[in-house]
């Protein structure tokens, strides 16, 4: 039955009678079927998504194209296609065969099948549909065996390694489904690099599945579209200093309230100080320009990384990094699910006349931080004054910049008076 593990199967039927039963047969085994009508449509989707697929489960007696009528030679049709996107991809999918056979020349197929069917390693090639539960041809033994050999897949070992990982990719899941590609290709060639001879160290997929976990820190209102620019481009240095709890150079936003550092570092933060520092780390590896300019603009096809087989341990030190990073961000976010209060930590940088005007008149509830410093939000009381009203509600008049070295960084302004109410 089902295991921590999903695995992902293409399964090629036209029989639309069979298909939610199937399914939910399926699903008992922790097996997710992409289904599929006809063999051109599935032939696309596995030609997009091999190294998605734990297996292939095909009809003996189904369509090649859509709309046609059903083939009897489907499977010594699209056999030889499938033997040339294997050698193709250097690698190999299990496949089997679940069918009613019930066609005129049905031993014909199966037995042309069964030559170029690996079954001592795959398992038994054929299942009849609608046979017995206890018949060792029900579908329900064609769902064990899946399960039983994907666990040896390479790629599902790295899913189960890293499942911590991966559950924050996919549709509708947090971060975006092709940066489960990337991240998926990268532990392959570093847990199994002779199932992956033919990796290239190229295209810098670190700083692509970054620029995913920015995207998806912009959909959960954890970083402000100002850090984006031209195209929809994301300045990654600028957004790496805002989730890093730093003021941003250009946009000059941060997150949540400055600490007393000169760049605003020692207080709110999404990313914690060693964090901050392997993110950016991971941006500018092997590259001089991680960030949007004119000449060489930043996309997420970058290719301006290629590695020698020298550097490859630093950049899967990196790889394995990134797993902390997107796990960190997954925790943050499941913390942190309301977007409107996300958003609403996005505060100006230096924006004196601004902060004057939303602190002018109203009324706040002073507050005493950790260093003694009595407060109402960005600014700052006379210690003094206002020592004796921690907790008490009062409004606050004669506001001006704070210019005193220490404290103006974390609270900008001063309230010179204010009145209890």
């Amino acid at each position: 039955m089902k295991n921590d593990m999903t695995y992902k199967v293409l399964w090629v039927d036209d029989d639309l009678t069979i298909v939610n039963g199937t399914m939910q047969d399926a699903d008992e085994y922790g097996i997710i079927l992409d289904h599929y009508t006809n063999w051109q449509e599935a032939e696309v989707a596995l030609k997009n998504g091999f190294d998605e697929y734990s297996a292939i489960i095909l009809d003996a007696f189904c369509q090649i194209h859509p709309n046609e009528g059903t083939k009897e030679e489907f499977i010594t049709s699209i056999l030889p296609s499938l033997t040339g996107l294997f050698g193709e991809k250097k690698k190999y999918i299990p496949w089997y065969i679940l069918s009613a056979g019930t066609m005129a020349n049905f031993p014909f197929v199966v037995k042309s099948a069964a030559q170029q069917h690996l079954t001592t390693e795959w398992g038994n090639m054929l299942y009849i549909k609608e046979r017995p539960n206890d018949d060792p041809q029900n579908s329900c033994f064609l769902f064990q065996n899946i399960q039983k050999v994907a666990k040896r897949k390479s790629n599902n070992i790295v899913l189960f390694r890293h499942k911590d990982v991966f559950a924050y990719f996919g549709k509708d899941k947090l971060i975006d489904e092709q940066a489960k590609k990337s991240m998926l290709s990268m532990l392959g060639a570093l847990y199994f690099p002779e199932k992956n001879t033919n990796y290239v160290y190229e295209g810098n997929p670190l700083r692509k599945v970054m620029e995913y976990v920015f995207r998806a820190a912009n959909k959960v209102g954890l970083l402000p579209k100002e850090c984006f620019e031209r195209d929809d481009q994301i300045n990654l240095l600028e957004s790496n200093r805002y989730m890093s709890g730093m003021n941003t150079k250009h946009s000059l936003l941060r997150y949540g309230k400055a600490g007393t550092e000169s760049d605003g570092r020692g207080g709110d933060t999404i990313f914690p100080e060693y964090l901050g520092h392997i993110t950016k780390a991971i941006i500018e590896f092997g590259s001089v320009d991680s960030h949007t300019n004119e000449a060489y603009p930043y996309t997420i096809d970058d290719a301006d990384l290629t590695l020698t087989e020298n550097e490859k341990e630093l950049f899967f030190s990196y790889v394995l990094q990134l797993c902390h990073v997107i796990k960190f961000f997954g925790k943050f976010v499941e913390q942190h699910p309301d977007i409107s209060i996300n958003k609403s930590m996005k505060k100006a940088v230096g924006s004196i006349s601004a902060k004057v005007s939303d602190y002018d008149g109203k009324v706040f509830q002073i507050e005493r931080d950790e260093n003694g410093n009595c407060h109402c939000g960005d600014c700052i009381l006379n210690w003094g004054d206002a020592k004796e009203y921690v907790g008490k509600q009062v409004r606050l008049s004669n506001i001006k910049p704070n210019q005193k070295e220490n404290t103006k960084i974390q609270y900008p302004i001063r309230a010179l008076k204010f009145d209890l109410v």
